[in-house]
């Protein structure tokens, strides 16, 4: 068994992004390379692995949103696309994360959050990012955030 979910994220983003955030971003669905201002967002996954020598290592920042190809445990295929539309940018993708990293996610989708286009914003303020799904569950359930403040399911 794993605890492993399906992160599927389809937002429609305002025009008014600056360069170093289109850069970001493209960096995040793994177009792009990493923006130099190594405070931007966030820095995405940093790994530990242990060298031969018996040392811890950190590996450098990988991307959040860059997973292609098969997926290991939600069947089908992950993919993740940034793309300039009529009226802003829509970002868009479909991830397998684990709960131990819904945290260091955060700063991405509360940053998303702010730059949403205003039509998806809700009456209470809130703003569907995306869904999540237990590989195992068959139903998904949304991802929400509201007053900079994500409510995993």
């Amino acid at each position: 068994m794993a605890d492993i979910y399906e992160f599927v994220i389809s937002v429609e983003l305002r025009s008014d992004l600056s360069g170093e955030d289109i850069a970001e971003l493209r960096w995040q669905v793994g177009q792009g390379e990493a923006p130099i201002d190594e405070l931007r967002l966030s820095r995405g996954y940093v790994g530990v692995v242990e060298s031969e020598g018996g040392e811890l290592v950190f590996t450098d920042p990988q991307p959040f949103l860059s997973q292609v190809g098969p997926a290991w445990k939600v069947d089908g295929m992950l993919s993740s696309s940034f793309r300039k539309t009529s009226t802003g940018w829509h970002l868009e993708a479909r991830q397998e994360v684990h709960p131990e990293d819904f945290e260091t996610l955060e700063p991405l989708l509360i940053w998303l959050y702010r730059h949403v286009d205003f039509r998806a914003i809700a009456a209470d303020g809130s703003v569907e990012l995306g869904r999540l799904r237990w590989y195992e569950d068959k139903d998904s359930r949304p991802l929400l955030i509201r007053d900079n403040q994500v409510f995993w399911p």
